[in-house]
């Protein structure tokens, strides 16, 4: 697969199908001045892209929200390749369990099989060698072949009952043009007990992945289910498109062992970000800084004393402590490096021009694109088989890039491009980075 494409399997998909319903995700709706939260929004999308791996596909999106309850969203995506590749998904997100004031419920499905999957594993834990995904292994050093996927989220969020949601779970935001008319305080003050939201949510997760590595007759498999638990402090102005204020978020994910035979682990996770508004300027609306830190680590891992190559208590990768992919190190592939422990560090320079040729033009003006940002950014970051100061500063791998991001529906979606010394990647996603 060419790194320029890599982005297209996860990140297409979730762009085409996300982006309407987008809002609704961390309990909040964004509207224009004058706009009713009661209104119904609904929509759907045929498409088609090609890649390397995926051959020709086509496929169909489709939303609806606000029509159970006003902040509730129902979303559905399918796609079918020539090269006998497929997927399917959809969720529900937002739905206010009945009887309760603040217990909100979310779910998620996805199936897919792809016939040309890369991950970057061991077969042979040959101990005189770099681990496959190790901070030091090489690019080349992957297994790929037939993948099946299966994944199911079912999450429960709970707003506490301070800062922007000690009236109202639902914090709603109204919009001039795509940039904050008004809405809950947040940003101007840290003090969770007035400005912001806090939100905990609990999340039971189950995923299966196979690989069936054909040139070695080998079925690598990753069959993971338990717990995550999240507290989430999102003291910014805007949560879609942040100006000022902060972020920070601990997230721990365990897996116990439930009804399966995987191994069973936990890891602990700490995102922080900061935001600094630069105000406006003769051309643009809007400039902003985004500085965002972020640490894992596996509290579980174990290495087998005969063969450090050989590790128990594991998240698979892409789980735990991974970088690589749409939202850090995005110049490398999803999951290019794991380990037991990883750092992050990223800064971005956001700026929204006052022209935006994009808003009126046929067929495009379907997607009420509000405005238009130009952003560039840098990262750096680190896996590491211990959780020490080294980590923090040391072989750093660095990346760079720039993005095109568009308001469309209210929502965020986004065209990285990003540049290191393994190659570049393009990333089509939804939401701002940092967001998740």
């Amino acid at each position: 697969m060419k790194p320029k494409l890599i982005a297209l399997l996860q990140g297409l998909t979730l762009l085409l199908f996300f982006i309407p319903a987008q809002q609704c995700f961390a309990i909040n709706v964004a509207l224009d001045k004058g706009e009713q939260i009661e209104e119904q929004r609904s929509g759907w999308l045929p498409y088609a892209f090609s890649t390397d791996s995926l051959g020709t596909a086509v496929g169909l999106g489709f939303f609806t929200a606000g029509r159970k309850q006003p902040q509730s969203a129902i979303v559905a995506s399918g796609y079918v390749t020539d090269n006998d590749s497929s997927l399917l998904m959809g969720a529900i997100t937002n739905y206010k369990i009945p009887g309760s004031e603040r217990l909100f419920f979310d779910a998620f499905a996805l199936g897919a099989h792809f016939t040309d999957q890369r991950f970057y594993v061991d077969l042979d834990h040959n101990p005189t060698q770099q681990k496959a995904g190790s901070n030091g292994s090489a690019k080349e050093d992957f297994v790929s072949g037939v993948s099946n996927t299966a994944q199911i989220e079912l999450t429960l969020k709970y707003p506490f009952k301070i800062g922007n949601a000690s009236a109202n779970p639902v914090s709603i935001y109204y919009l001039d043009k795509g940039l904050l008319d008004s809405g809950p305080p947040g940003g101007s003050k840290h003090d969770p007990i007035f400005n912001g939201k806090m939100v905990l949510a609990a999340t039971l997760f189950h995923i299966y992945r196979d690989l069936d590595e054909v040139s070695q007759e080998d079925l690598l498999s990753v069959n993971t289910n338990g717990l995550k638990l999240s507290l989430d402090h999102n003291n910014t102005d805007f949560p879609r498109n942040p100006s000022m204020g902060g972020r920070q978020k601990v997230t721990l994910t365990r897996d116990f062992g439930w009804l399966d035979k995987s191994d069973t682990w936990t890891n602990l996770e700490l995102d922080i970000t900061k935001y600094i508004n630069f105000g406006k300027s003769s051309n643009m609306r809007q400039n902003v800084l985004a500085l965002n830190f972020w640490t894992s680590n596996t509290l579980s891992w174990e290495n087998d004393p005969q063969n450090q190559q050989i590790v128990y208590h594991r998240p698979p990768p892409g789980i735990g402590s991974s970088l690589g992919g749409y939202d850090r190190m995005r110049a490398y592939p999803i999951s290019r490096f794991h380990d037991k422990a990883a750092v992050f560090y990223s800064a971005e320079f956001r700026m929204i021009p006052k022209w935006n040729p994009l808003r009126n033009m046929p067929i495009l003006n379907y997607f009420n694109i509000d405005w238009v940002q130009i952003v560039g950014f840098v990262e750096a970051g680190r896996v590491g088989s211990s959780y020490d100061t080294s980590l923090f500063v040391e072989d750093l791998k660095i990346d760079a890039g720039i993005s095109l991001r568009l308001m469309t529906h209210h929502a965020v979606v986004r065209l990285d491009w990003a540049v290191s010394e393994e190659g570049h990647s393009i990333w089509a996603m939804y939401e701002q980075a940092f967001a998740r």
